[in-house]
């Protein structure tokens, strides 16, 4: 079956975007951030704001969260996510007139790229790539976000037990102070982390420490959106004695947070209400101490609360959920995505005391190796060609293959490919031939693919004399890797159309 010709790829995919087996509507989990309390667009955080409970988990969502079903809606929530920071950092780059657009950053080569043949494994009913470059960022990321952020809520619940076995009382503290919709998230950040460094530094920290039976603690960073502006704020689990009071505690802290943040500049002495919201401290944490929502609605304690910041909800709004509303056409929020995504760059969402993962007997696990991370003695079912990938990560279908391949298996895939194919107007692609270059030496050639009904193939040697960027990313992406280009609609306008250029590896003969 041909598509017509008015048939564009944005509606093919539109058209692609939910096959069987998938139920229920897209960005569903998502918007329900958006919701907030009240049904309103987007929660209001007001001036101070804290992470609230949830209401009671109903039946129907506790088994739907162990349900495939399930898993296979937010893999599909995450990759449609990922393509539309793509796009974001795809425009970024545009903006910047860089040489390659997708390097302004990482992300937007996320599962796209290849760095050699991409295949298809499976394990355990869960299938899963390999050959796909991963960005590594907790941040900007919402496939990789996951899987860093599921270890992470391992070692944090490892450290909770460990508390527990050596008879210290695992506290959490949440500290946040007053924001309003003009700060730029940049500065607050600066001065949040000038505020947590005179928290913890001089003579009177010592002492506090002393007093309390201070072992350590785990500090997970968490930044939200709502009507008042970026809202940073931590949540930190300290290990103190059995014995201390956490009440007196909470005292003490408050004391010496809301002198910390008036010296970061954070704090203006009318503002009022710090005292009752900028601390809170609970003590005796467990795993079902504090509730919050996940992805899935479903319950999760101090573990969760600590790392999960990615899938949590409350009164402010998560940033992938500013990315949901993007695909929903809001640019303000697109903006307030790639501002937020450039200014957490190279910060860690975790960060232990010195010497407590050793204590604890946790290993150094970086976010890229989380991100890469693939299980052990997995089932190799297949590898997919050059030109089947980009075909499936044109139209949107990476996590459609992937349920394809739990649901059947390798064959499944097969057919998979066959109706993609037929259903772009296109047969698949026969081996690309090659040519000779001027030094007689047999030159790839690379096909230039337009969501048109039309390919062109052009010497390999033609694209690497384009201009190239003279920084380490540039050389990285020189001669050695040809270029692909091709175009992809601009949500901006729907009747502009952008050159889109991606590295990829000649197709093999």
């Amino acid at each position: 079956m041909r598509r017509s010709d008015n048939l564009n790829l944005s509606q093919l995919r539109a058209k692609l975007r939910r096959p069987e087996p998938f139920k229920g509507a897209p960005g569903q989990f998502l918007r329900a951030c958006e919701a907030g309390s009240g049904g309103r667009a987007a929660g209001t955080l007001g001036t101070f704001a804290k992470s609230s409970s949830p209401p009671p988990l109903k039946a129907s969502q506790a088994s739907l969260e162990k349900s495939p079903e399930r898993r296979r809606e937010l893999r599909f929530e995450r990759f449609e996510l990922l393509s539309e920071g793509r796009r974001l950092f795809l425009h970024e780059g545009r903006r910047a007139d860089l040489a390659y657009w997708h390097t302004v950053h990482r992300t937007a080569g996320c599962n796209w790229l290849r760095h050699g043949d991409v295949q298809v494994h499976q394990k355990e009913g869960r299938a899963h790539y390999s050959g796909l470059i991963h960005c590594g960022s907790v941040w900007a990321c919402p496939v990789c976000s996951a899987k860093i952020q599921e270890q992470r809520r391992q070692e944090i619940a490892t450290a909770v037990d460990w508390a527990y076995a050596e008879g210290l009382q695992p506290v959490l503290v949440t500290l946040t102070f007053p924001h309003r919709s003009w700060h730029q998230i940049d500065d607050l950040l600066e001065q949040q982390r000038d505020a947590l460094t005179r928290l913890r530094s001089g003579k009177a920290w010592q002492k506090l420490k002393g007093r309390y039976g201070f072992q350590g603690l785990v500090r997970s960073l968490e930044i939200t959106h709502g009507q008042n502006g970026w809202h940073p704020h931590t949540h930190e689990l300290w290990f103190i004695s059995k014995n201390a009071d956490a009440a007196a505690l909470a005292g003490e802290v408050r004391k010496r947070w809301r002198s910390s943040c008036q010296r970061a500049g954070l704090l203006d002495e009318g503002d009022a209400g710090f005292d009752e919201h900028a601390v809170d401290v609970k003590a005796w944490c467990s795993a079902s101490d504090y509730l919050a929502k996940q992805d899935d609605s479903r319950h999760w304690g101090v573990d969760r609360e600590v790392a999960k910041g990615g899938a949590k909800s409350s009164k402010g709004m998560h940033p992938f959920g500013l990315l949901r509303r993007s695909m929903d056409g809001c640019e303000r929020s697109g903006r307030l995505f790639t501002a937020y995504a450039f200014a957490m760059k190279g910060k860690r969402q975790v960060f232990w005391s010195h010497g407590l993962k050793a204590r604890v007997g946790v290993a150094e696990v970086d976010d890229q190796a989380a991100a890469e991370a693939v299980p052990d003695d997995i089932e190799f079912l297949g590898q997919l060609e050059p030109q089947d990938w980009a075909l499936v990560r044109e139209l949107g279908q990476r996590a459609q293959l992937l349920d394809v391949a739990e649901k059947g298996g390798w064959a499944a895939v097969e057919a998979f490919l066959s109706d993609l194919w037929a259903t772009g107007g296109r047969k698949p692609p026969a081996p690309v031939a090659r040519s000779s270059d001027s030094s007689g030496r047999e030159a790839p050639r690379i096909g230039v693919d337009y969501p048109v009904d039309c390919a062109v193939a052009v010497p390999a040697a033609e694209l690497f004399s384009l201009p190239t960027r003279g920084d380490a990313a540039g050389r990285q992406l020189g001669a050695a890797q040809p270029v692909s280009y091709r175009f992809v609609p601009d949500r901006s306008d729907g009747a502009a159309q952008s050159l889109s250029r991606a590295c990829v590896l000649p197709p093999p003969d």
